[in-house]
């Protein structure tokens, strides 16, 4: 169909095939600025105008847009000038990974509103996942000219302090004008595409597959399955090593073990093509029977699991054999694959029997929560090649890109310098880019074509073929005394890790030792299993399991406070760790330790912000109550003794200072972060330093953006590299100067004497051409003991009670950080974060039928939170220097989602004295449960 059109003011003529979409003609065009998210005109972030309407643009057929005119982002910009609402985003940071950013502004810009409040309503048709809304509310109300908050002065070129201080984020500028700076926004000339047939069975075996006709398709270059491929066990986890998970993956296998689970790959010249190859491939299954219940799959082995509300009928474990899911002989690490148990962890200190004894008042709950999807809004994507020296390049979006490296290497048996793995922009990971999920088979069709290949997934795959948050069963036991103190607590768990082992073992594992960890008890157990079943894997999910576990210990210890009558608050004060306690965390590799503890401070922040009055009745409006509750939570900073960094820091000949990490930046702003912890060091200014980061080619190694590592311990190592580098220039200078080094000082470009007195300088530059050698200094750090941050929420509610609608009015969190290295960027880490507790307690769910197929695996039946949706939230950052951290900064990126839920669930029960156990707490679980009051049934 040929078409007359324009986009920002560039004429088009061009025959456009039926079916294209907008975004697609768009893209094809070259303006990578409107990004492919949902296709399915959910999410907004391929908003585009046609002559000045906004529309998205996935859902629009290009067909229509004959003799019209198209702006995206790329057109918003006059010459080289910012307009007005791109300007705001940066000023206000109105982005974080920023693959939202585009179709957000090109929203806002169109948007009509008197009020904050008719803002977010408006805002319905933009998704964001990274900033909670917060930020980009006041980005599009400055941009508006509603906002009267001061611009910010230009950073100084005088050195001043760069720690504590608020510098925006670096990529503002590519990000606000739509530069091609992701995965997606970039092929090499002659790129495959790869795409895959998935099984519709939840557990088969593989007796024969036809690919005749698919490779008869035109276009189609090559299509593997499980006969085409070498078989090695291995693990999509992106662990360091010795690397502890299952080894129960391949690249292709002759069994499929959950509906989605890969079974041949495509390699053809267009995405639509393979997609098409895919469904002409013939497979003849041997149906096996399938289990997707944890309790179920273990068969008898679940009695060992304790006295927990597991589910169970009368008779159930004695039904027909329970399927082994991994009845392989090549997999392995895997605990008891008879019984379907990927791994387990038992831990226990003192007695337990004694402490119940001991107890006044013993109380048990068994808590019940759901698989979530990360919802991360780039979907996963690699693009490789081969170089002509024959090295192997793999661009992906991916958290680990080391990992990855080791990994690919040893699956095609290369050596490890010849396969070069670095990412692009990341538009959003929170732990599901922490496993190799596409880079293995994109290897695989490159080594055998000889040509580049990109696989983008779609976002049903990625509803349906990723992982999600371990959905759990976790039954809680609590003996106490009185007068408050904790006498006996034992926890079992039960994981669905689903059809492979993944992360499955560390996420239990820190189900238990986080919650039983932060509250003193001389008795304390706890018993975890991870668990096969015929769903979709689990993995990986900001919180890392202790998510779940701090749900049980705070809704439980709330229940407690209640029939003892004691204040919440004081009553986990009472009970709380300190700097002097030793924790129950388990084994020795994973020791964490209290560095620095600000939760006194942050308890008593949240009660005075909140005007808490120990005891108020909840005010009652009707059929309106309101309520209010508390949580408390905490999570280490990187793994002890085994997450390492390597930092290499340089003065080029410019006089620039050069940082190479391989520090990984998913859109916190670590690499402005790790900028300004290099400027404190060298006494210069953050924008004096330029980084390469994440390239296994050409930055030292990092294990990647996971465990809160970043700031804790790549900025440790870039401190060390960075004093190593000032030695070496104070050294060079006092050998040119025949002085001593400690006279000497580095002032921003230059080095002086430090007795004023004396007119003695050198610039950088010049030092720099005076050296015979490069002026290069590395370092490497790994933490002998994690540092661990605490976190306190309060939250005020209101409960519809002929609704079941919860309405959040407010939400206070005081983080224990230890030292703000940049106050803006922890602010917006743990906003985003709360905004995604917020779903994970009221809204998010993956829903699964009896098969264990997801039946909501998009954005239109999976809710996440809207603007709309989120209520004011406050952030106090309760700075109390930590001994081990950087600067004495700690983690921040997972423990912020903790406390959420247990908080609102409390508030719940404080409003309408109803104790769900359950999550989310959509407004028909809670109203059947008032009705159930109601009627005198328990719940």
């Amino acid at each position: 169909m040929p078409l007359k059109f324009q986009i920002n003011n560039q004429n088009y003529n061009i025959n456009c095939p039926p079916g294209t979409s907008l975004l697609t003609l768009i893209r094809q065009q070259g303006w990578m600025g409107t990004h492919k998210v949902c296709e399915t005109g959910d999410c907004g972030s391929c908003t585009v105008w046609i002559n000045q309407t906004p529309i998205h643009s996935c859902i629009f057929p290009a067909h229509r847009i004959n003799n019209t005119q198209i702006t995206t982002i790329e057109g918003l910009a006059k010459d080289g000038k910012l307009c007005p609402m791109q300007q705001a985003f940066i000023d206000e940071q109105g982005f974080q990974c920023g693959f939202c950013t585009p179709g957000m502004i090109m929203s806002a810009e169109k948007l009509n509103f008197s009020t904050e409040q008719e803002l977010r309503a408006t805002m319905d048709g933009n998704l964001c996942r990274c900033t909670g809304y917060q930020a980009i509310v006041e980005s599009i109300k400055k941009g508006k000219n509603l906002n009267n908050s001061p611009v910010p002065s230009p950073q100084s070129p005088v050195p001043s302090p760069q720690i504590g201080q608020s510098i925006p984020k670096q990529d503002g500028y590519e990000i606000v004008t739509g530069k091609p700076i992701y995965t997606p926004d970039w092929v090499p000339e002659g790129t495959l595409h790869l795409k895959v047939l998935r099984s519709p069975h939840p557990h088969a075996r593989i007796r024969k597959i036809d690919t005749t006709k698919a490779k008869e398709l035109p276009g189609v270059h090559a299509i593997f399955t499980h006969e085409d491929v070498s078989r090695i066990p291995y693990t999509t986890a992106g662990h360091a090593e010795p690397v502890p998970d299952p080894h129960d993956h391949y690249l292709l296998d002759n069994k499929v073990r959950f509906i989605g689970d890969r079974i041949a790959a495509v390699i053809a010249e267009t995405p639509k093509i393979a997609e098409t190859a895919c469904q002409l491939i013939e497979v003849d299954y041997e149906i096996l029977p399938h289990v997707i219940d944890p309790v179920l799959a273990m068969g008898e082995k679940v009695k060992e699991m304790g006295t927990g509300d597991w589910g169970l009928g009368t008779g159930e474990l004695s039904k027909s054999p329970i399927p082994i899911i991994h009845d392989e002989p090549e997999s392995y690490q895997i605990h008891d694959a008879q019984h379907n148990i990927s791994g387990e962890v038992l831990i226990e200190k003192g007695d337990l029997a004694k402490g119940f004894a001991e107890a006044d008042l013993i109380l048990e709950n068994t808590y019940d929560l759901p698989a979530v999807q990360h919802t991360h809004l780039e979907p996963h994507i690699s693009t490789t090649w081969l170089e002509e020296d024959g090295t192997l390049v793999v661009r992906s979006s991916t958290q680990v890109p080391f990992h990855c490296q080791r990994l690919l290497a040893q699956l095609f048996n290369l050596p490890k310098e010849k396969v070069r793995v670095y990412k692009a922009n990341i538009g959003g990971g929170f732990g599901n880019k922490q496993e190799i999920l596409t880079e293995d088979l994109c290897v695989l069709a490159t080594l055998k074509t000889g040509r580049p290949v990109q696989w983008a997934f779609t976002r049903n795959e990625e509803f349906t073929a990723t992982n999600s948050r371990h959905a759990m069963k976790v039954h809680l036991k609590i003996g106490v005394k009185k007068d408050g103190s904790l006498t006996a607590v034992e926890m079992n768990a039960i994981a669905n890790t689903g059809a492979y082992g993944n992360h499955g073992t560390q996420v239990i594992f820190l189900t238990g030792t986080m919650p039983l960890g932060l509250y003193r008890c001389p008795n304390q157990k706890f018993h975890g299993r991870s668990v096969y079943t015929n769903t979709m894997p689990a993995g990986a999910f900001r919180g890392y399991g202790a998510t779940q576990g701090f749900f049980a210990m705070e809704c439980l210890l709330d229940e407690i406070a209640e029939k003892l009558k004691l204040d919440p608050l004081e009553f986990r004060r009472q009970n709380l760790i300190n700097t002097e306690d030793s924790l129950l965390l388990g084994v020795e590799r994973h020791f964490k330790i209290v560095g620095s503890c600000g939760l006194d401070e942050a308890l008593t922040k949240i009660s005075e912000v909140l005007e808490y009055q120990p005891g108020t009745p909840p005010k009652i409006n009707g059929h309106l109550r309101q309520g209010v509750g508390f949580a408390v939570a905490m999570q280490g900073s990187g793994l002890a003794k085994i997450h390492t960094a390597k930092v290499k820091m340089a003065l080029k000949e410019n006089g620039r200072y050069e940082l190479r990490t391989g520090a990984v930046d998913v859109g916190t702003g670590a690499e402005t972060t790790l900028r300004q912890i290099a400027a404190e060091v060298l006494n210069t200014t953050f924008d004096h330093i330029d980084i390469i980061a994440s390239d296994t080619k050409e930055t030292p190694f990092d294990a990647g953006s996971y465990a809160s590592a970043t700031t804790y311990i790549s900025g440790q190592a870039v401190i060390l590299a960075a004093q190593k580098l000032r030695e070496l220039l104070l050294n060079k200078v006092s050998g040119i100067w025949q002085a001593v080094p400690e006279e000497l000082e580095l002032n921003g470009i230059l080095v002086k004497s430090k007795n004023h007195s004396i007119n003695q300088e050198i610039d950088l530059e010049n030092l720099a051409k005076l050296s015979d050698r490069p002026l290069v200094a590395e370092s490497e750090y790994a933490a002998e003991r994690s540092t661990l941050t605490f976190a306190v929420l309060g939250v005020e509610i209101e409960v519809d009670t002929e609704t079941g609608k919860i309405k959040i009015l407010r939400c206070v969190q005081a983080i224990d950080i230890g030292k703000a290295i940049n106050p803006r960027i922890c602010e917006g880490q743990v906003i985003g974060g709360i905004v995604m507790g917020l779903g994970y307690a009221l809204t998010e769910e993956l829903h699964f039928n009896e098969l264990g197929k997801i039946i909501n695996p998009n954005l239109r039946t999976y809710r996440l939170p809207l603007a709309k949706d989120v209520p004011p939230i406050e952030v106090f950052l309760i700075e109390k220097s930590d001994p081990y951290g950087p600067f004495g900064a700690k983690g921040v990126g997972e423990v912020v989602i903790n406390c959420v839920a247990p908080a609102i669930v409390n508030a719940v029960a404080n409003a309408i004295g109803i104790r769900l156990k359950q999550l989310p707490i959509t407004p028909e679980r809670l109203w059947q449960a008032i009705q159930a009051l109601h009627n005198g049934m328990s719940i």
